[in-house]
């Protein structure tokens, strides 16, 4: 349910050039408070894919399926079609894939733009390329972020929690890394899903490993894709006394997993640090999460964007914690609207395949559809696991 600061760039850089430098920030001080800016949007060399990925004959979901890229291949990127899809090679065959799905990873040549740079230290987006503009807010180190244009003195003009501005090229990398992207922007309460489709969600912790079990093989079977946002504690429990990983588990049958702190208490009284720290250690290390109690406030918000996640929270509430009661929960629930998050609880009773069965069945009679198990990208084939790390538009 609920440093010293920074880095010493050099003896000759002098404290009174940059007066609104923040400790722990690093910035090089640009000659002048004016730079050109040059746009470049070049065709990135290779992509690595993010989910399992169909590789078509054409650039939409309209063409015919030639295989599966594994999630995780990086593919050379041949050319770009005017919606966005690329066309690679891949395993001697050439055909397109969804851009939704990839990452840039290098590009086409060594003065392109690149499509993200990393940030190597805590690191000041200000209003315009030097470090004679205000300071906007600071990104911490180790975030990527989208590049959006380039400025002749280097800086990068990037986007950052809901903020445009620029960054001193001197403390970024374009490189791989095992660093959090950034947190996709999505609305709070509907989080990922973008279609009419009802996401089923359930927090917490299930009574037993076979109720577990039977509630995800049923979705599966079933052509449901719930969403499970178990806590880190729930997680070490089951891996402790099963040596089973619910999480994996969930995943392995196409249903989405997302981070629930790891035991559950209300953040907004911790610090953003410590916050941020309820949002690792046992927890789902993913892209998404749900405070618990729903509860937010600008501390909680400073964790999430601190990790790189999104807040994921709920548009309609069955209280199935409260009521205890099947035929209320699943009537609550079967009352949904289209585009809807619903929340209930794994220990409750709308974690059951029979409660399943029935509110799919219920909005259906509405015309309503719930998400469907993932079939990779653009939802065809067999239920494959999920990844990790949520898409920005889920393929309900």
């Amino acid at each position: 349910m609920r440093g010293a600061c920074g880095l010493l760039v050099a003896a000759a850089l002098l404290v009174s050039s940059v007066p609104t430098m923040a400790a722990g920030v690093s910035e090089v001080p640009a000659a002048s408070a004016s730079a050109s800016v040059t746009v470049a949007a070049a065709l990135p060399a290779s992509v690595r894919t993010t989910a399992n990925l169909n590789l078509r004959t054409g650039p939409s979901t309209a063409y015919r399926i030639l295989l599966t890229i594994p999630k995780g291949t990086t593919v050379k990127v041949l050319s770009r079609a005017s919606n966005g899809w690329y066309k690679v090679g891949y395993a001697g065959r050439t055909g397109w894939v969804s851009n939704s799905y990839v990452t840039a990873v290098g590009s086409s040549s060594p003065g392109a733009l690149p499509a993200s740079v990393r940030t190597t230290a805590n690191l000041n987006l200000r209003t315009g390329p030097s470090t004679a503009y205000r300071i906007l807010l600071t990104i911490p180190k180790g975030t990527t972020v989208k590049v959006l244009s380039r400025a002749s003195n280097g800086w990068y003009k990037v986007g950052y929690a809901g903020r445009t501005g620029w960054v001193s090229n001197a403390y970024v990398t374009t490189g791989s890394g095992t660093s959090t992207p950034t947190a996709p922007s999505t609305p709070r309460s509907t989080g990922p899903n973008r279609t009419s489709r009802v996401v089923l969600t359930f927090d917490d912790c299930p009574r037993t490993l076979s109720a577990f079990t039977a509630a995800i093989d049923y979705a599966a079977s079933h052509n449901m894709g719930l969403v499970i946002a178990p806590t880190g504690n729930c997680l070490s429990s089951f891996k402790a006394r099963y040596g089973v990983d619910l999480a994996a588990r969930a995943r392995a049958k196409g249903q989405w997993v997302i981070n629930h702190s790891v035991s559950h208490p209300d953040l907004r009284p911790l610090s953003c640090s410590a916050a941020a720290a309820q949002l690792g250690g046992t927890g789902v290390h993913t892209n998404f999460g749900r405070p618990p109690y729903g509860a937010v406030d600008g501390s909680v918000v400073c964790a999430y964007d601190r990790v790189g996640m999104a807040i994921w929270t709920w548009s309609r509430d069955t209280l199935d914690w409260s009521t205890k009661s099947k035929a209320t929960t699943v009537a609550r629930a079967s009352a949904a609207r289209a585009g809807d998050t619903v929340l209930m609880h794994m220990q409750w009773q709308g974690f059951a395949p029979d409660s399943l069965r029935q509110i799919k069945a219920n909005l259906a009679s509405r015309g309503l559809g719930v998400c469907r198990a993932y079939r990779g990208a653009d939802g065809a084939g067999a239920v494959l696991r999920t990844p990790v790390r949520l898409p920005s538009s889920l393929p309900c």
